[in-house]
């Protein structure tokens, strides 16, 4: 059994805390958030004691696992802090605010040799996982041009509304908008360079349309959080093949298909989430990629393997292609990203 120390008890905190309450090889034993009153409503919900701080909740429980669930502004602090106490991490995306702190997270969890991952759940989402099966597999030729997008109302339930102050959270082209940058680079590798627009308004660069320069593709990203409360969030790609297409609408049943040639448009095959006992379906399906996220790190700690679907220097790398559509929209000049 994995033991379970959650960091930050909003949103994602709870959303991490129902992924473990599905697995038999995890319990959840320690919530931690600077309000207490939700890390005790948290901690009730699932079984655990409640803390104010990291420290005490590690001193009290030694967890095997510190998850991360805080505003991006506390990442590089809290990963650095759960490293030197020698957990292994799992942090939610963005991965930090600077390429700088990145870069500090990588060495420190190095350094403590304890398994990192950053958790970038596009690359454990049903749809995109059949997406990058099938362009890995080469059954449709290569890939000539692709176009990511995810909108949302505007996230006015932060805690203390840091979604919507751009120094804490990047804004919507940071927080958002990574979510497809990360899955290109997943998909094609690195780009060249890139370039964007945005939208800036008070609350950050609210909505973007990005460009990324691979040779012999077209390939761009948009995004944006300036949308009416009644709006309802949508994620959705057209991928182009040499010989078809595939497309994904969140919005839609079936949300993907593929166009094949002459070929009546099909699904593909989509792997739903399963538990250790093989059971799927309910409330597993409805965390998608969060769970398949969860229990994939969750195995590779059973199994002593550092994490490959998403390593410490791909959510860096990610973060440094935003940070450089960021310095493109400020700037409208094309950007190369700080890659390694």
């Amino acid at each position: 059994m994995i033991t379970v120390g959650l960091v930050g008890a909003g949103f994602m905190g709870e959303m991490h805390a129902n992924c473990y309450a599905s697995l038999r090889n995890a319990k959840v034993v320690g919530v931690a958030d600077i309000e207490k009153k939700r890390s005790s409503a948290l901690a009730s919900k699932c079984g655990a004691k409640a803390y104010s701080c990291l420290d005490s909740m590690v001193k009290a429980e030694n967890p095997d696992v510190i998850d991360i669930t805080l505003p991006t502004f506390l990442h590089c602090e809290y990963v650095t802090r759960a490293a030197k106490l020698g957990k292994h991490v799992l942090c939610e995306k963005p991965m930090a605010s600077t390429v700088a702190e990145a870069d500090r997270m990588i060495a420190a969890t190095k350094k403590a040799r304890v398994k990192f991952m950053v958790a970038h759940c596009l690359r454990f989402w049903p749809e995109y996982v059949a997406l990058k099966r099938i362009a890995d597999s080469k059954k449709l030729g290569k890939i000539t041009s692709a176009c990511f997008a995810r909108m949302s109302p505007t996230p006015d339930w932060g805690w203390k509304n840091w979604l919507l102050d751009p120094k804490k959270s990047g804004s919507a082209l940071v927080d958002l908008h990574i979510h497809d940058t990360d899955f290109i680079l997943y998909l094609l590798g690195k780009p060249r360079s890139v370039s964007a627009s945005a939208v800036k308004t008070k609350i950050g660069y609210s909505h973007v349309y990005a460009t990324y320069d691979y040779p012999d593709k077209a390939v761009i990203a948009l995004g944006g959080w300036d949308l009416p409360p009644q709006y309802p969030f949508n994620m959705s790609f057209r991928v182009n093949f040499e010989k078809g297409v595939v497309e994904f609408d969140s919005g839609r049943s079936p949300s993907i298909q593929v166009y094949e040639g002459r070929k009546k448009p099909y699904e593909p095959r989509i792997d739903k989430p399963t538990t250790k006992s093989g059971a799927s379906g309910g409330n597993i399906s409805d965390l998608g990629g969060y769970f398949n996220e969860i229990n994939y790190f969750l195995d590779c700690i059973e199994e002593g393997k550092s994490p490959k679907v998403v390593t410490p220097k791909d959510a860096r790398n990610s973060l440094a292609v935003v940070l450089a559509e960021q310095r493109s929209a400020a700037s409208g000049r094309r950007m190369r990203p700080s890659l390694k």
